[in-house]
């Protein structure tokens, strides 16, 4: 049995997936995402939910499609929240979060008139912390710090949709942050993740900032083996008729072993955040992509980010 100590990434430690000290920023925030698609049951389930203490604020999403048909949504911004929140930052709204062990095994509960789930997060591989790769803000002076980090897992369990009940078994990833700092320059990012399965994962994230700085973050699972990505080119088609939905997305990619592969994604249900959120102001959506590579097919987080409709990406290379 593994221990949960084998799941923390380098530079945290395991009380690093509890809840964090409050920083100085006014939008400094800590935020938890679940995501997975069930490809038995159709199930595309996308959950996140943020608090903003200096602000007063929290925020949840949470969208269920069911074999492309949009099922529930609720996205409400403005969830009042106290300036002292502690452990009650996992439970507002009609989420409640609990972590049963750090880093290895998470349950969500959701309650509503419509949809009611219950679900349970079992890490299959160490989390992955943008920090890494050596990406700036995560080792910023206070005030400018925010943290990242992400990890593949298996759900399992159920949703009541509208007097229908869906069971869920499925690979699937979760993510968390803490801080602001730095997010507030970045103009434009795109993030692939795909478990393809327990031995075949690709992870991208690639961003642009304000200041002109760019990064990649991410690397390439195979056969119990995780290498950092060293160059990638991205080539994004955006679609005609959504003019802000991303069609499809190739991607070449090289791990620091000088091992390539080639992949292409496209969106399922898509989320449009843009403009939404108190403390940005970019085009944000988020979608569970199909990705194809090598004769697989896998699904996973599919989000992008840009400014004005100028400057949708169409081709990224590092």
């Amino acid at each position: 049995m593994s221990s949960a100590s084998e799941f923390v990434p380098p530079g945290l430690d395991l009380a690093d997936d509890d809840i964090h000290p409050i920083g100085p920023e006014p939008w400094w925030r800590e935020a938890w995402y679940f995501e997975f698609f069930d490809p038995a049951s159709r199930v595309q389930f996308q959950v996140y939910q943020g608090v903003f203490p200096n602000a007063g604020r929290g925020d949840l999403t949470c969208y269920v499609f069911v074999d492309g048909r949009l099922r529930y949504e609720l996205m409400k911004m403005d969830f009042a929240v106290p300036s002292d929140i502690g452990r009650e930052r996992l439970c507002f709204g009609p989420l409640k979060l609990e972590m049963l062990e750090p880093f290895t095994r998470w349950r969500l509960r959701y309650d509503s008139p419509r949809m009611q789930c219950d679900l349970s997060f079992r890490a299959l591989h160490r989390a992955f912390s943008w920090a890494e790769t050596q990406l700036w803000m995560e080792d910023a002076p206070v005030g400018e710090q925010s943290r990242h980090f992400d990890q593949v897992g298996w759900y399992e369990g159920w949703l009541h949709l509208e007097g229908e009940r869906l069971s869920v078994s499925a690979i699937g990833m979760r993510d968390r942050m803490w801080g602001w700092g730095g997010r507030a320059l970045w103009r434009g990012y795109l993030v692939l993740w795909a478990p393809f399965s327990d031995a075949f994962v690709v992870n991208v994230a690639a961003m642009n900032f304000a200041d002109g700085r760019r990064h990649l973050c991410g690397y390439l699972h195979r056969e119990g083996e995780r290498t950092y990505l060293d160059a990638a080119r991205l080539t994004i088609t955006w679609s005609e008729q959504r003019w802000k939905s991303v069609e499809r997305v190739h991607a070449q990619l090289t791990d620091r072993r000088g091992q390539s592969l080639a992949l292409s994604a496209r969106p399922l249900g898509i989320i449009d955040t843009s403009h939404h959120w108190p403390h940005r102001f970019d085009h944000l959506l988020f979608s569970i992509g199909e990705y194809e590579c090598q004769g697989m097919t896998g699904y996973g987080c599919l989000t992008w980010s840009f400014v004005t409709a100028e400057e949708r990406m169409r081709a990224i290379e590092f």
